[in-house]
């Protein structure tokens, strides 16, 4: 497949016609950038639109900035699977996509969009998720949608129209998509839900899930569709997720929804509206249902009416958001049934609720109060000593200050507690008993300043402990975590102890489950493994604070680290030796440092055989003299980010062992020089990232440029972003190197291929209007030569007597024919029938006519000949016919005869028409119409009579010596 690139080189735009394939990855591109599907290229690149990518769709392409649709994506590879586009065009033209017929994702972001043409999607029979945003505005702004517009995505299975209106869309719009399980049509700008659902298409059966949020619906009626069509109730019937959140509705009419019988989950949000309208709607079973208020405006339904709505459809799940409900007690709660399983009140205030009211239904196994403003969570208090079968329960973002002991106790079955970001400082004495089925804890962003030894006490199924956020400074007893066996992820707050922690002595063994840790540090506290078992499974470690310090360099738990992130700028050391070394299995590696108060002997890193992921932050290369020394002996590394990393150059040595490096990311925010050649070493790079690098606008970089238009392997990306620094002013990399760097090879390029072109055009031209003239002037030339060289030769060789033969023979040699006769071998009878007779014949004087096929040269050149022939004869006579004219070689000896007249004014150039031509058909022969117009020439006479008066003349203006031109007026124009 070919495509048509501008393609920047120093001081020249170049147009290529590039095919694109596998290998041609190199090109620089101005809009998009491509990446291949890479867990390094995933975790160290992402995604720079938020489109969210769906793994295992690569690769990758990204456009931004792009006008032009057409033009702007044949930037991007045929064979990209997943397409995200930040443009401002306004139309979608027919088979805008159609060159990247692999395409299964496309994402579109425009807010200048206003039509989408028929066949805009063609070309993609493997399209499976298509998501089109036009605008951000609630009421949705048109789009002009062609019939035809999603003909042929006869795979997709998931389409989202975000901020469009619809009110105009052709009736048969979605008919095409046959396999669409999914459909969002969100900020359409609807006033009624019918308009939404009369869009939909009958052939659509595989429709399960239609989302309609913030599209301005504020009534629900049991309408129809244009023309009393009723609704796709067929269709309508299959739906099980229904979501119509964002809008205001005010009004539900009578069975408006009993089309909907056994929905999954539907989300609705209302105002001011009595829930007895859903009870009459008419819908069946709901297992999820989803109530909020519209943009804080005012919907207080009553807990005894939203019971009666559980029971009546089914609800297992029940989520209310916004919603400001008054009367939460068990005698309330007993009227929701026993079915409700799931709870979920969000952003009301609950102060002052009850919290026995779940003993009015104790079926409840989950229950979610966030941003409710609880104070405490006494609930098995409230309880009276009855058991709850709660399996989670998250209190996020509420005002508990504490947890006091056995709060919990009545819930012997929960796995799941969250009380993050909560104000809890303290936790009592058995504050965590009787959960032996815990598994997740969250109290991060707390205030815990302590850990006591009974404060997990009875938590022996604990997997997941988070106390991220926590400021300890209280201290941590021995032991804390030793009934933690199966512990598998554990974070520690800041720990703010002036001491030395010891790992084993937390645990009093270790947990041989653990697979990530993390631990932030103070200031003051030095990290100590001691004597563990070695972990089952590979770890991730994290470390933060401003000082890592460990006296255990060597111990079983650094082995087991495949992963290890130390941030912050932390001093990362072991008896002042980086103790990077001492994992000696790490895969990935993250590592921020703070040169400013730290000198980090970093280069160890080279020792790290194994790693394969290596990510530095603000180290400081330039306090070493060889910055190369960190990166030897990493033959194993695929990914490597460089932030701030103070390099004032790269150079290749720093990457001559990367033989396996494929994702290089780069970052800085001081000019950074790249050397000539730097990237060579690097044999299996295949994407460099410019996340953000300030070059310097200086002509040496342009090799850089040259590197990424030639290369066949790396796709370079962002770097139609990057800066350069220009007299104190930061300018745009590409354009900037375009207007300045014109360097001696490119300019010599450049004016050789101008001479090139000019020098193609003259030939071209000449060509055309002097390739005769120069052919004649060329054997005129060389046969004057070969007679002067011939006559010095003979001088010199017969001595005196050469001034005796050529004065008797110059003037017969120079002159040797009266005429030569320029005829069409058509003409030849006449010639040699008619004129040669009578003039060489009858008559006085008797003339010497040159004939080619008699007195031509045998052996020499055509062309010689007929040169030579002419310019030893007085005159020329032209014979013309149309036969005359179609001829090559009678046009060839028009020219010389013309050239010949217009350098020597004592020759005649005379023209007999032996038949009669046409001044129309005259004018295709510029030359031989011009003499036409102005010179005398003989018609060949049809009447006997009048034959011996043409040849008297012919013969008279053969024979006479001056180059007068004819006296007598023409016979025929």
């Amino acid at each position: 497949m070919t495509f048509v690139f501008w393609v920047w080189r120093p001081g020249v735009s170049v147009l290529l016609l590039l095919c694109v394939c596998d290998g041609a990855e190199g090109v620089i591109r101005r809009h998009c950038d491509c990446y291949e599907e890479d867990m390094y290229v995933q975790k160290d690149i992402g995604g720079f639109i938020q489109c969210s990518l769906k793994p295992g769709l690569g690769p990758y392409a990204e456009c931004t900035e792009i006008t032009d649709l057409r033009s702007g994506l044949e930037e991007v590879f045929p064979d990209v699977r997943s397409l995200c586009i930040l443009h401002s065009s306004s139309s979608l033209p027919a088979d805008s996509f159609s060159h990247i017929p692999l395409l299964e994702h496309l994402y579109l972001d425009g807010s200048h969009l206003a039509k989408v043409t028929s066949g805009a999607f063609a070309g993609l029979p493997k399209l499976r998720f298509l998501h089109i945003l036009v605008s951000s505005s609630w009421g949705g702004v048109n789009v002009t949608l062609e019939p035809g517009v999603f003909q042929g995505l006869s795979s997709l299975e998931e389409l989202t129209l975000a901020g469009m209106s619809l009110a105009l869309a052709p009736a048969a719009l979605l008919d095409p998509l046959v396999r669409v399980r999914s459909l969002r049509v969100d900020r359409a700008g609807a006033r009624d839900l019918g308009e939404l659902f009369c869009l939909l298409s009958p052939g659509m059966e595989k429709l399960e899930t239609l989302e309609l949020p913030d599209s301005m619906v504020s009534s629900i009626q049991n309408g129809g569709c244009s023309g009393s069509n009723p609704w796709p109730t067929v269709l309508l019937s299959r739906i099980r997720i229904l979501d119509l959140s964002g809008n205001p509705v005010r009004r539900v009419e009578p069975k408006s929804l009993s089309v909907f019988q056994n929905l999954s989950s539907l989300s609705l949000s209302m105002v001011d509206v009595w829930v007895g309208q859903l009870w009459g709607s008419g819908m069946g079973r709901v297992n999820k249902l989803y109530l909020s208020s519209y943009a804080l405006r005012q919907f207080t339904p009553s807990l005894s009416d939203l019971c009666t709505l559980v029971v009546k459809h089914g609800v297992e799940s029940l989520d209310l958001r916004l919603a400001l409900i008054t009367a939460f007690t068990a005698e309330v709660m007993k009227r929701c049934g026993p079915g409700l399983r799931q709870l979920s009140v969000t952003s009301q205030d609950l102060s002052g609720m009850d919290l026995g009211f779940w003993t009015g239904t104790g079926q409840i196994q989950g229950l979610m109060m966030v941003l409710t403003k609880l104070t405490n969570a006494s609930f098995c208090s409230a309880g009276g000593g009855r058991v709850w079968n709660l399996t989670s329960l998250i209190l996020h973002e509420n005002h508990l200050t504490e947890i006091t002991t056995d709060q919990f106790s009545c819930m012997p079955l929960l796995e799941r507690l969250d009380l993050s970001e909560n104000h809890i400082s303290s936790l009592a004495h058995r504050a965590l008993q009787g959960m032996p089925l815990l598994r997740v804890l969250d109290l991060t962003h707390n205030k815990i300043s302590m850990l006591g030894e009974d404060d997990f006490e009875g938590l022996p199924a604990l997997e997941v402990l988070l106390l991220e956020g926590n400021k300890i400074s209280g201290g941590i007893a021995h032991g804390v975590f030793r009934r933690q066996h199966r512990l598998q992820d554990l974070s520690l707050g800041e720990i703010d102890i002036i001491y030395q922690l010891y790992l084993n002595m937390l645990f009093l063994g270790f947990p041989t489950k653990l697979q990530h840790l993390l631990i932030d540090t103070g200031p003051g506290t030095y990290l100590t493994v001691g004597h563990v078992p070695a972990p089952e499974f590979p770890m991730l470690l994290e470390l933060r604070g401003k000082m890592i310090q460990s006296s255990d360099c060597e111990n079983n738990m650094f082995p087991m680290v495949r992963e290890l992130k130390v941030g912050d700028g932390t001093k990362f050391d072991c008896n002042n030796i980086f103790l990077a070394p001492y994992f000696l299995n790490l895969e990935s590696f993250e590592f921020s440092a703070n040169p400013e108060k730290f000198a980090t002997p970093y280069t160890t890193i080279n020792q790290l055989r194994k790693l394969k992921r290596l990510k530095l932050t603000n180290l400081n290369f330039s306090n070493h003299t060889d910055p190369s020394v960190t990166f030897r002996n990493l033959t194993e590394l695929r990914s490597l980010v460089l932030i701030n990393c103070r390099l004032n150059f790269l150079t290749r040595s720093m990457f001559t062992d990367l033989v396996s490096l494929r994702v290089l990311r780069l970052y800085s925010e001081s000019p950074l020089i790249l050397l000539e050649g730097v990237f060579i070493p690097l044999l299996s790079l295949s994407t460099l990232v410019f996340d953000q690098v300030d070059f310097r606008c200086d002509c040496s970089n342009g090799w850089l440029l040259d590197w990424a238009d030639n290369s066949r392997k790396t796709q370079v990306v962002l770097l139609q972003r990057q800066q350069c620094i220009w007299h104190y002013q930061r300018l745009n990399f590409l354009s900037t190197m375009e207007r300045l760097c014109q360097t001696e090879d490119d300019f010599l390029s450049y004016v050789s291929t101008t001479a090139a072109v000019c020098t193609l055009l003259c030939l071209a031209l000449g060509y055309r209007f002097l390739r005769w003239p120069c052919v004649v002037l060329f054997f005129r030339l060389r046969g004057w030569v070969e007679r002067r060289v011939g006559r010095r030769w003979w001088r010199r060789r017969m001595g005196g007597q050469w001034e005796e033969l050529i004065e008797g023979e110059e003037g017969e040699e120079e002159v040797r024919y009266d005429a030569f006769v320029s005829f069409s071998s058509g003409d030849e009878a006449w010639v040699l029938g008619e004129m040669a007779p009578m003039l060489e014949e009858e008559g006085e004087p008797r003339l010497r006519l040159c004939l080619h096929h008699r007195d031509f040269e045998v052996g020499k050149g055509i062309v010689d000949n007929i040169a030579e022939n002419i310019y030893c004869s007085r005159r020329t006579v032209c014979v013309l016919t149309r036969r005359y004219l179609r001829s090559d070689w009678c046009g060839l000896e028009m020219r010389v005869a013309t050239h010949r007249l217009l350098s020597e004014h004592s020759h005649r150039l005379i023209l007999i028409f032996l038949e009669h031509i046409s001044p129309f058909e005259l004018s295709a022969f510029h030359r031989l119409a011009k003499l036409a117009r102005t010179r005398t020439y003989l018609d060949w006479p049809q009447d006997e009579d009048e034959r011996v008066t043409f040849w008297e003349r012919l013969r008279r203006n053969i024979a006479e010596r001056d180059a007068d031109e004819l006296h007598d007026p023409p016979e025929a124009s």
